[in-house]
């Protein structure tokens, strides 16, 4: 996670170990994802009926995120 996030932001994995929490590293990394993902699926989704059967289909978010109350559900 560090390391993808560094990639990212153009910083050592290092840096963010050392000077990031656990949850800022968690959310930074599913955001990141996430936003990857999508534009992922957006372009799957875009395509051709025809190629859209050739390539697999993208999972939308790559993390999921859930509220306290989706937790108690």
């Amino acid at each position: 996670m560090a390391h993808y996030v560094a990639k990212i932001l153009s910083q050592r994995p290092n840096v963010i170990m050392d000077h990031w929490g656990v949850a800022e590293l968690l959310v930074a990394y599913g955001q990141y994802a996430n936003e990857e993902s999508y534009k992922n699926f957006l372009e799957w989704k875009s395509l051709g009926n025809e190629t859209k059967r050739k390539v697999k289909k993208p999972r939308e978010y790559a993390v999921l995120f859930y509220t306290n109350e989706d937790l108690a559900d």
